[in-house]
């Protein structure tokens, strides 16, 4: 721009002075300078990861049970980074490690989910965000009686932004409680028509009994309830059985009131859902003098831990 500047100017002339001014133009630039940042990318922080709410997790027999993992994800270049980004949640026994879990899933000890769903709006560059895991009734226990006491089950959270810029983090490990649990298949027991003052001599009803839990199990007998048909009953002690089959009268147990351990008994823990079973056979005698009727009663099968 320009700008005027006034200028005096002085003579003495005889004693006299003579005052003069006048003025000068002077010119002064303006500059405008360009500003330039290039914002680098972020790398993405996890936190507040938790496996079940951080409590040990209890299975149900024969069927999954929802397990539940909460990370939060945050990256300081804004929550677009975030939803255009990546996951990988893993939920594993920590002596399998997260390496390992990566390679491969596995019912047993291992599971991989590849998306989690956002538990709260986005804001700021943060997500609060939960995934949920279907685990088997035979994963592998981390409680004191499993064979994996002193470990436990944990997440490893991995999250990519497009970029390919990665964060990841563990939560601390809970313990997955051990699940001593059995489902007998068989509807029931039906001995058929038996004339009294005899036994089913070779003739064994099976039933068959599968692990649905996550230890190896044996197993007790008792019955609940006697053989009864109105006022008339047959004695308890009259049901043998056996893990074989048998001939009534030879070496097979008797069956008691009180829960009895079955000798030779045991079913190994599943490591998949194929059914991992065993059976009891039993037989029964009719004393003499037994009136006519059908009689029913109630035998219970209960499932105890086994090393």
């Amino acid at each position: 721009m320009k700008q005027r500047k006034k200028v005096y100017s002085a003579l003495i002339v005889g004693g006299s002075a003579l005052v003069a001014s006048f003025f000068v133009m002077q010119t002064i630039f303006a500059a405008n300078l360009t500003s330039q940042v290039t914002v680098g990318t972020a790398t993405p922080t996890l936190s507040g990861l938790s496996v079940n709410g951080g409590t040990a997790i209890t299975l149900n027999p024969n069927t999954t049970t929802n397990i539940s993992i909460n990370a939060t994800v945050s990256d300081a270049n804004g929550c677009s980074e975030i939803t255009a980004g990546t996951t990988t949640v893993l939920l594993y026994r920590s002596g399998v490690t997260s390496s390992t879990c990566l390679g491969a899933a596995n019912s047993l000890n291992c599971y991989i989910a590849t998306a989690f769903t956002a538990s709260s709006t986005c804001a700021g560059g943060t997500q609060n965000t939960t995934t949920t895991f279907a685990v088997q009734y035979f994963a592998q226990g981390t409680d004191a009686s499993s064979s994996f006491s002193g470990q436990g089950w944990l997440t490893t959270v991995i999250f990519r932004t497009p970029d390919n810029t990665t964060g990841t983090s563990d939560s601390a490990s809970v313990t997955m409680n051990s699940l001593v649990a059995i489902n007998v298949t068989t509807s029931s027991i039906n001995f058929g028509t038996i004339t009294a003052n005899t036994n089913t001599g070779s003739t064994n009803q099976q039933t068959v009994v599968a692990n649905v839990g996550n230890t190896s199990s044996s197993l007790q007998l008792a019955a609940q309830g006697t053989l009864v048909s109105g006022v008339n009953s047959i004695s308890t002690s009259s049901q043998h059985y056996a893990t074989s089959t048998f001939t009534y009268g030879g070496a097979e147990q008797v069956l008691s009131g009180s829960n009895t351990i079955v000798p030779g008994f045991l079913i190994a823990a599943p490591t998949s859902t194929i059914n991992v079973s065993s059976s009891v056979y039993w037989g029964l005698a009719v004393p003499n003098a037994t009136p006519t009727g059908t009689y029913t009663g109630t035998n219970a099968f209960t499932a105890l831990w086994h090393a």
